[in-house]
C-alpha cells in the first residue's frame, strides 16, 4: 500500500554528507511511495542528481517560505536567531497528514508533524545551556512562550526529541552523543556511501574530498581543515620532486564567505602540485578516486574530542568512497572515523600534523604495503554501501508502520 512520506532538509544547497543521505533515502522510497522533499530556497534538480548520481523524477520538491511575524515573535522569545523555522513549519506540515514524516535536516529543532517519525541525526545539538545565566533565561523565556506555542500548534515544541518515533544515528560515536545530550536511544544505522570503484592504475595522488566552508561560518561546525592539508603538503617538498600530487574536490558552501576561502586556498596553492575539482560531478568525482593512491582527511583538528564533539568527523562518508576505489586513507583518529579503518589493516590513523606527515611520507616510499592496504580497503568498504543503507531503512520503516518489506532498487 502507498503512502505519502515526507523528508525533510533545509540544507539542500550545501550537498554536503547529509543532503547524499537524504536523496538516496528519497529516491529508494519513491519507488512504491509518494515521497515529497521539503527544502527551504531554490533548488536545481539537475545539478543534485549530477552531484549524487541519483534520479529524483518521482519526487515533488516543496520549497518551504519563511516565518511570519507571529513565529518570529516566539523565536525571539526563546533567544533563537530570527527566522525560527521550527513551529511555522511544524504548523504547516501537519495539516498534510503525513504518514511518515522522515527529519534529516541537521540541528533541526522540528516537531514531528506526523502520527509516525523518524529523526536521521547526523550529530545532536545542544538541548541545554552550559551557563548558568543562560540556563536561567531559557527557563524565563519558557513560561513565557509555553502557552503560546501549544495555542499555536497545540504541542509542547521544547520536548521535540521525544516526539519523533525513532531516531536514527549515522554513527556509534553520533548515537553515544545522542544519550549523553539528549538521554535518548537510537539505531544505528550506517550512511550510504558510493561503490568508486574499480581501482584504476594508480598515480601518485593525495585526494581530499570535503566541502569548502569558510571555517567561522556556521554550517562548518565541523570544518575539513583545507588549508592545513595544503600547509602539510607545501613542507613535502620531496614528494613534490617525485612528482606526487594533491587533488581538492568537492563543492563551494552556498555563501559568499565560502566562495572567498575556496579562492584563497587557490591563491595560496600558486606553484605547488596541487589541484582545484571545485562542484565536481559524480563521474568526475569517480574518476578521481580511482586514480588517488592515497586519501587524506582531517575533519577535527586543533579540537579536543571530549571538548567538541561536534568537530569531529560524524562518520566519514568520503572516507569510505575512497576505500571503494582502493585509495588508501589516512585519516585523523577521531568521531567516527574509528568505525571505517582498522588502523594498519586497510587504512592509517594519525593524531597530529607530523604524524600525519610520517605516516603520509612511508607509505609513498612503500609501493607494496600501499597495494595491500587499498586491497583491503576495498573490502573493508562493502559494509557501508548504499543498497546496505537502503535495507536496513526499510526495515526500520516496516516495523513502525506495520507495511510490506519495500522492494530495494538496488
Amino acid at each position: 500500500m502507498r503512502k505519502t512520506i515526507g523528508i525533510y532538509n533545509l540544507h539542500m544547497q550545501a550537498r554536503g554528507g547529509g543532503e547524499r543521505l537524504t536523496l538516496v533515502l528519497a529516491e529508494h522510497l519513491s519507488v512504491n511511495h509518494d515521497v515529497l522533499l521539503f527544502h527551504s530556497g531554490e533548488l536545481n534538480l539537475r545539478v543534485l542528481e549530477r552531484s549524487f548520481a541519483v534520479d529524483l523524477s518521482r519526487i515533488k520538491l516543496i520549497s518551504l517560505n519563511h516565518a511570519e511575524l507571529i513565529w518570529k515573535a516566539v523565536a525571539k522569545l526563546h533567544g533563537q536567531r530570527i527566522p525560527s523555522f521550527s513551529l511555522h513549519h511544524y504548523s504547516l506540515l501537519t495539516k498534510l497528514k503525513l504518514d511518515l514524516f522522515i527529519n534529516a535536516s541537521y540541528a533541526s529543532s522540528l516537531a514531528c508533524p506526523a502520527r509516525q517519525g523518524i529523526f536521521l541525526c547526523l550529530f545532536p545539538h545542544e538541548l541545554r545551556e552550559t551557563s548558568d545565566v543562560k540556563r536561567l533565561m531559557r527557563q524565563i523565556r519558557r513560561v513565557l512562550t509555553t502557552w503560546i506555542e501549544k495555542s499555536l500548534t497545540g504541542f509542547d515544541a521544547q520536548n521535540w526529541p521525544e516526539s519523533y518515533s525513532r531516531v536514527i544515528a549515522i554513527s556509534r560515536y553520533t548515537a553515544n552523543w545522542i544519550e549523553q545530550l539528549w538521554g535518548l536511544p537510537s539505531e544505528v544505522i550506517y550512511p550510504p556511501c558510493e561503490d568508486m570503484g574499480p581501482p584504476l592504475e594508480k598515480e601518485k595522488i593525495i585526494l581530499h574530498v570535503g566541502r569548502f566552508a569558510a571555517p567561522q561560518n556556521e554550517i562548518a561546525s565541523h570544518h575539513k581543515a583545507q588549508e592545513i592539508l595544503l600547509q602539510t603538503f607545501r613542507d613535502m617538498k620531496e614528494a613534490h620532486r617525485q612528482g606526487w600530487e594533491l587533488h581538492f574536490a568537492g563543492n563551494i558552501g552556498p555563501n559568499k564567505e565560502s566562495g572567498h576561502f575556496a579562492a584563497r586556498l587557490t591563491q595560496d596553492a600558486q606553484g605547488l602540485p596541487v589541484m582545484f575539482h571545485f562542484n565536481a560531478s559524480f563521474t568526475e568525482l569517480r574518476e578521481l578516486y580511482r586514480r588517488a593512491a592515497l586519501y587524506w582527511h582531517a575533519t577535527g583538528i586543533g579540537f579536543a574530542p571530549p571538548d567538541h564533539p561536534a568537530k569531529q568527523e560524524h562518520f566519514g562518508i568520503t572516507t569510505v568512497e575512497a576505500m571503494s576505489a582502493g585509495a588508501v586513507p589516512i585519516v585523523k583518529r577521531s568521531g567516527g572515523q574509528v568505525e571505517i579503518i582498522t588502523n594498519g589493516v586497510d587504512g592509517i590513523f594519525w593524531d597530529d600534523v607530523s604524524e600525519l606527515l610520517d605516516q603520509t611520507n612511508a607509505l609513498i616510499n612503500a609501493p607494496d604495503k600501499r597495494r595491500l592496504l587499498g586491497q583491503a580497503a576495498v573490502i573493508s568498504s562493502t559494509r557501508f554501501r548504499r543498497e546496505v543503507f537502503s535495507a536496513d531503512m526499510d526495515q526500520v520503516i516496516t516495523r513502525l508502520m506495520g507495511t510490506e518489506p519495500l522492494l530495494t532498487m538496488f
